[in-house]
C-alpha cells in the first residue's frame, strides 16, 4: 500500500510541477527536463508515469474538468449556465494554441497505449458528468427523451470536434470564441 501511495504522490508532484511552469513559461517553452527537476524527480522517473509532456497535458486537462463537474454537483442553481462556465474555464484554463493541439491529437492517436489512457480518463469523466445530468433531467433543465449516456457523448463530440477543426484552420480566431458557439448550439439542443 505504501508504494501505491508513493507512486500516486510522485504522480501528483509531477503534475503540479508542469502546471506551475507552464503557467510561468507556457507550454512549448517548458521541457520535460525543467518538470522534472521541479518535481524533484529524475528525467526517467518522469518517462515511468507519462511517455510525454503532450500525454501530461492531456492527463491534467481531464483531471482539471473532473474536478470541476464534480463541484458543479454541490451548487445550487441552474445547471446549464455552471457547466456553460466550465466549458469556458477548461480552456482558458489550458490554452491551447493550434499547433499543440494539432501534436496532442497526434500523439494520442499515435499509439494504442495513450489511445487507451485518453479513453479510461474520458470513461472517468463521464462517471462523473452522468450524475449531474441526470440531475439537470430531473429538474426540468435537460431533456428526458435522451438518455444521460447520449447527452454525455455529444459534450465529449462537441468538445473535441471544435478543438479538431479548430486546429486544422488558418485563421485567427480565438479557441474560446469557437467553443462558445459550439456549446451554445449543445446546450440549445438539450435544454427543455
Amino acid at each position: 500500500m505504501k508504494r501505491e501511495l508513493k507512486k500516486e504522490q510522485t504522480r501528483l508532484r509531477i503534475k503540479e510541477a508542469a502546471l506551475d511552469l507552464i503557467a510561468d513559461n507556457g507550454y512549448e517553452a517548458t521541457t520535460v527536463e525543467e518538470i522534472a527537476k521541479q518535481a524533484g524527480v529524475a528525467k526517467g522517473t518522469f518517462f515511468n508515469y507519462f511517455s510525454s509532456k503532450d500525454e501530461l497535458i492531456c492527463d491534467l486537462q481531464a483531471v482539471f474538468a473532473m474536478n470541476e463537474v464534480a463541484k458543479l454537483q454541490d451548487q445550487p442553481g441552474p445547471l446549464v449556465p455552471r457547466f456553460q462556465l466550465l466549458i469556458f474555464q477548461l480552456v482558458k484554463e489550458f490554452e491551447l494554441s493550434k499547433t499543440l493541439t494539432r501534436a496532442l491529437f497526434q500523439a494520442m492517436f499515435g499509439s494504442q497505449r495513450q489511445l487507451g489512457s485518453h479513453n479510461r480518463l474520458l470513461d472517468s469523466l463521464k462517471e462523473v458528468l452522468l450524475p449531474l445530468i441526470r440531475q439537470g433531467q430531473e429538474n426540468g433543465e435537460l431533456r428526458r427523451d435522451m438518455p444521460a449516456e447520449m447527452i454525455a457523448q455529444q459534450a465529449f463530440q462537441s468538445y473535441f470536434g471544435t478543438l479538431i477543426i479548430w486546429s486544422m484552420e488558418e485563421d485567427d480566431e480565438p479557441l474560446d470564441n469557437r467553443m462558445a458557439m459550439a456549446f451554445e448550439l449543445f446546450f440549445r439542443a438539450i435544454t427543455v
